[in-house]
């Protein structure tokens, strides 16, 4: 079994804690139960006990189990967000090495937290179309800014055509289990050619 999220920690000591610490406990709980009961039936309740505190705690940080989950999925899509971001700002990488560092990066987020990522984005149903936009427009500068430089050769495919299958295609080796180190090559291979770079 995978570990939870990367934030996640012993329950916690103390009464009172800063209202982001204790959204920090309630998140790491909620991802603790995800993976070892799922999220179909945790409560609110449930949550609490897991998390050390009192019920009316949580709802402090999260007016509904909904809003909960939704937060959890929110702070998944923001660690996955997070160092792509700064990957893209990168000027000493090519295009076609920032699209291999978060592919990677991606990739062993999800190995790394396979049932966490799973029971949070395939066991429950989002609200929200943000976090895959926000992913959605990361890929989309890559493929411009790499078509722009003469890294990749588009050719006659449709970009946001080839967006919609970088952003869906690196999940099935993940899915499957494949051994993460040749999954990973393999894919950024794979989403080379699907670009044509040319280094």
């Amino acid at each position: 079994m995978c570990g939870v999220a990367p934030h996640a920690s012993a329950k916690p000591t103390g009464r009172f804690q800063a209202p982001a610490v204790r959204r920090r406990q309630i998140l790491d709980a909620v991802a603790r139960l995800a993976i070892e009961e799922g999220l179909a039936n945790t409560s609110i309740a449930r949550v609490a006990e897991e998390a050390g505190i009192a019920k009316g705690s949580v709802y402090l940080q999260f007016a509904s189990r909904q809003a909960l989950l939704a937060g959890l999925q929110a702070d998944l899509w923001a660690q996955m967000l997070a160092r792509p971001t700064e990957i893209v700002a990168d000027l000493d990488l090519t295009w076609a090495a920032k699209l291999d560092t978060v592919v990677e990066h991606w990739m062993r987020f999800e190995f790394d937290f396979h049932d966490l990522y799973h029971a949070v984005f395939h066991a429950v149903a989002t609200d929200s179309d943000e976090p895959l936009k926000a992913a959605r427009t990361l890929l989309r500068d890559i493929v411009d800014a790499g078509s722009h430089a003469g890294e990749f050769a588009l050719d006659d495919l449709d970009g946001e055509v080839v967006v919609e299958f970088l952003l869906h295609a690196y999940i099935g080796p993940c899915f499957h289990r494949t051994d993460p180190d040749t999954a990973i090559t393999n894919v950024q291979q794979l989403f080379r050619r699907a670009l044509r770079a040319t280094s």
